[in-house]
């Protein structure tokens, strides 16, 4: 009987889809194709659809819509085809022979940058001269040459897979989709309400158990009030599933003229939405800011990144939204959609954080219960806005990359009276070691063997103190050589400081006057809607503030 728990990915906007790309190229580094190898512990069958394309073959692909603007998608011709394209034998010659150097082309003839090239002569099988390509050992320096997602998407979709707003395009100043009303209104369009609905029934009706839907949007601009309109869809349509939204937001798409406020309500509106028409909702940003533009961004020890590329940042979000979901998409785990969202959302608290540490900066020669010993507190840092992962009612930590042999050092002579001593998994002893210095009343902790796999197309962020299987060495890693795998931590949080980003948004919210909104107003959203969504925020900030709640 086949028992696996289906989820179907939905993304809107193109952030949302840059880190879709990192997520999905994440997952497919992480396939095992040795069949002496021991079985994994992460069970993709609940992400992954297999199917059978026009020539007879197996493919495997994400059970995912993507939605974007038109202009987004223009490496994905070239590149991405071979499983349902039966003209597909011949690549073009320029995929093949492309060079660095700027060229002086038409738009829909872009040039594939030095990783596509590699990924296409692999593929087919061809050697650079007397070395094999190997793409998992390489470095890349993507950062000047990734503009859109479609840059760097390694994974390969189904052909329903993608739906093009083909009424705004991507980067057009005169016909900007910067307005959480516009996304209500296109949700009429037929694409929307007609073809991607049939393309989601279809992968609906393909899953044997369907336990729900992971749904990530941009928050600054159209995209969320395309997102809200889905998401009543999905709440009419399959009321019994699961919805965990994860409003997305980048420092880049912030404006700096007299409408940035506009990304505060566009935010507003979405966040009062997600309470209705969500089971949880994880607010995710690099940026300290969230909504509006801010100097101060997340600070990771061992990373080296450029908060003004999304290439890079959408890289930690993804990482951290693999690592946070892992225990209800594991094989051997009993964890699912509804019991994390049901511990995590008690008393209407349906807002959490989330945190991330990446890698953890455990040394090559420790091991577990001295790395937790000396450990600079807290072992995690917040990506929401305005919050903090202190003074939480409950938590879901997952730790990465830990092996059972790593917990204690050889020489360890045990205490019977010392219950760290004791622990026989690397989850019981973090949990543990939380147990004494993060008093939260509810805290599930899941660890896993396998790390973050940060192979190619993933950035150059490590430090170089980090090897290639992301441990801390003494020695430089070599210039030459790839961060392949990494450690990590990620948590979900309901913490107490959600409050301050609720007040946060509605004081930045409420400075907006009804003149700046009279855009917004034409596309279907009066006053009265508004103030009353600002007040119904502050409602909801409420109910953080009970400490006590569980």
């Amino acid at each position: 009987m086949n028992s696996t728990r289906e989820i179907i990915t939905l993304q809107f906007g193109h952030y949302s889809n840059f880190i879709g790309t990192h997520f999905w190229n994440l997952q497919e580094a992480s396939f095992t194709y040795d069949e002496n190898s021991k079985p994994l512990e992460i069970c993709h069958d609940v992400l992954y659809r297999e199917g059978v394309n026009l020539k007879g073959e197996v493919t495997y692909t994400p059970r995912m819509l993507c939605v974007d603007l038109k202009n987004s998608f223009y490496q994905l011709p070239d590149v991405h085809r071979g499983l349902y394209d039966l003209n597909c034998s011949n690549i073009d010659e320029e995929i093949l022979n492309c060079s660095t150097k700027i060229q002086t082309i038409q738009e829909e003839k872009i040039p594939s940058n030095e990783f596509f090239s590699d990924l296409a002569k692999q593929e087919l099988f061809i050697d650079d001269g007397d070395e094999k390509i190997n793409i998992a050992e390489k470095v890349y320096d993507l950062d000047n040459d990734v503009k859109i997602w479609s840059d760097f998407l390694k994974a390969r979709f189904h052909p329903r897979t993608i739906t093009s707003i083909d009424e705004y395009k991507h980067n057009d100043s005169s016909n900007e989709f910067n307005n959480f009303s516009q996304g209500l209104t296109l949700w009429d369009s037929y694409k929307m309400k007609e073809t991607w609905t049939d393309n989601l029934r279809l992968y609906a009706e393909e899953c044997d158990y369907l336990q729900g839907f992971h749904i990530s949007m941009d928050s600054l601009n159209g995209f969320g009030g395309l997102a809200c309109k889905a998401l009543e869809y999905l709440k009419d349509e399959y009321s019994n599933k699961n919805i965990i939204a994860m409003p997305v937001m980048s420092d880049n798409y912030i404006l700096e003229d007299e409408n940035s406020e506009l990304q505060a309500v566009n935010t507003s509106l979405l966040f009062s939405s997600l309470f209705d028409h969500s089971n949880m909702f994880v607010p995710l940003t690099t940026s300290s800011g969230g909504w509006t533009k801010s100097q101060n961004h997340l600070n990771l020890d061992y990373l080296s990144y450029k908060n003004n590329l999304d290439y890079h940042s959408s890289a930690i979000l993804a990482s951290a939204i693999d690592t946070f979901t892992l225990g209800y998409r594991s094989r051997s785990d009993n964890d699912s959609m509804q019991n994390m969202c049901t511990r995590l959302t008690p008393l209407g608290r349906k807002a959490v954080s989330a945190s991330i540490q990446l890698p953890l900066g455990f040394d090559s020669k420790s091991n577990l219960l001295d790395y937790l010993q000396n450990a600079k507190l807290p072992l995690w840092q917040p990506i929401s806005p305005h919050c903090t992962t202190e003074m939480s009612v409950a938590q879901t930590i997952v730790m990465r990359g830990i092996t059972k042999n790593m917990l204690y050092s050889n020489n360890l002579i045990r205490d019977s009276k010392n219950p760290s001593h004791h622990c026989t998994s690397a989850s019981a002893l973090l949990k543990l070691f939380i147990s004494f210095c993060d008093h939260v009343r509810m805290t599930e902790v899941h660890a896993f063997d396998s790390s973050l796999e940060t192979i190619a197309p993933f950035p150059n962020i490590f430090a170089q103190s980090i090897n290639q299987h992301g441990f801390v060495e003494s020695l430089s890693r070599s210039s030459t050589s790839v961060v392949a795998k990494s450690t990590a931590i990620s948590g979900l949080h309901n913490s107490n400081s959600m409050r301050d980003m609720f007040i946060a948004l509605n004081d930045d919210s409420s400075k907006v006057k009804g003149s700046k909104l009279s855009h917004m107003f034409n596309y279907g959203i009066d006053v009265m809607d508004y103030k009353e969504t600002i007040e119904n925020l502050l409602v909801l900030s409420d109910n953080y503030l009970i400490n006590d709640c569980l």
